[in-house]
């Protein structure tokens, strides 16, 4: 069955195997495509630094000076999944799914599939434009860490469209939280739980004690909280030694985020006093908060393109993090947009087919409205 060109993008990159670190398979493709639209390619050594496979892609279509730079990114990673992704096309349901077994990886090869689709409608119509800089980030999904460590200094864009957002298109994320992690390492004593268990002391009853004496999940309108990870124990006749907690805390707000850092380590430290054990607490900063008012220019550039398509806008606040959030932080001031994907990191993840075409056509205008240089 004969597709629109970005449908065909979007079911070859879903079928392409993508993981955390492990996106040579999709990058190659995707260099391959952008190479055939006329752009300059190359892809950065970030991958050796972050224990991948592959490195940020980066490239450019080159422009008219007349103009300032645009930059539009997306990411090449996806949550786990086993590798083998189905795609089904329901065309009278207006929607792509996987087989049901898998994430189907609208999350984020939609956001690829729009992005290249935008530079091969610019490229048709011969529309005058500026340079267009395209980021392909990694890792993205294990903390951002592919634009963590871009190289800033490489990119001229002062403005950036990030494709990589839950939702119909139309919505506009304009802030995202500050995230730290955090891992907690609990020593308590092992013992035989048969014989001498009022000699030993549970690691795994510290870390209880701990978590419920603490505010967690949707902590206020503005910020979150998620022990999501929790290793220990060797067998039922030890008292358990060693347990190890993973989590995670964000939120719009600097002040309201260390105060609940606080709370955190004093439970944890109150509570393996009392019970003589020992804990260990490594707080790690994952990215800062950013927010782009809503009078800025490149607001109202993502408003008049939607209009232009008959989308209506809606602004957003972010509950989890973005590229945007490095690139806001690196001088690049930068949004987030949606390509009509909903129910990610999910097997009932499904993408808009009609949305996914309007997202290419969204970028393609925003490239038309890139401001005089």
């Amino acid at each position: 069955m004969a597709y629109p060109e970005i449908i065909n993008d979007f079911l070859a990159m879903v079928g392409a195997t993508s993981h955390s670190r492990q996106e040579r398979l999709l990058a190659d493709l995707v260099k391959t495509k952008l190479t055939s639209l006329g752009c300059e390619v190359r892809e950065d050594g970030v991958g050796t630094l972050i224990g991948g496979d592959t490195g940020n892609v980066i490239a450019r279509l080159p422009g008219s000076p007349k103009f300032q730079p645009i930059m539009f990114s997306a990411h090449l990673d996806r949550v786990s999944n086993p590798g083998q992704i189905v795609a089904l096309v329901n065309e009278s349901e207006d929607r792509i799914t996987s087989d049901g077994t898998t994430i189907l990886g609208a999350d984020d090869a939609a956001g690829i599939a729009a992005i290249l689709d935008g530079v091969r409608r610019v490229n048709q119509s011969g529309v005058e434009h500026g340079d267009v800089e395209i980021v392909l980030t990694v890792a993205e999904e294990v903390g951002l860490q592919g634009s963590k460590r871009l190289d800033y200094s490489t990119l001229r864009s002062k403005i950036a469209f990030v494709i990589d957002s839950n939702g119909p298109i139309g919505f506009i994320v304009n802030r995202a939280p500050t995230q730290k992690t955090v891992k907690i390492n609990i020593e308590g004593l092992a013992s035989h739980a048969g014989i001498a268990p009022e000699k030993g002391i549970s690691a795994i009853r510290v870390a209880a004690v701990a978590l419920s004496s603490l505010r967690e999940g949707r902590l206020s309108p503005i910020s979150t909280s998620n022990f999501g990870v929790i290793k220990g124990g060797e067998a039922t006749n030890i008292v358990c030694q060693f347990v190890e907690l993973k989590g995670e805390a964000r939120s719009h707000d600097e002040g309201e985020l260390s105060a609940y850092l606080v709370e955190v380590e004093e439970a944890f430290r109150r509570t393996a006093r009392e019970a003589k054990a020992k804990v260990e607490l490594k707080w790690t900063h994952e990215y800062s908060a950013f927010y782009v008012k809503e009078d800025e220019k490149i607001i109202s550039m993502a408003v008049e393109a939607l209009e232009s398509l008959g989308v209506v806008s809606e602004i957003q606040t972010g509950g989890g993090g973005m590229d945007g959030n490095h690139f806001n932080q690196n001088g690049i001031k930068s949004i987030g947009l949606s390509s009509g994907c909903n129910h990610i990191h999910s097997a009932q993840e499904e993408q808009s087919i009609s949305q996914l075409i309007t997202a290419g056509k969204m970028v393609a205008k925003l490239i038309e409205l890139a401001p005089l240089a």
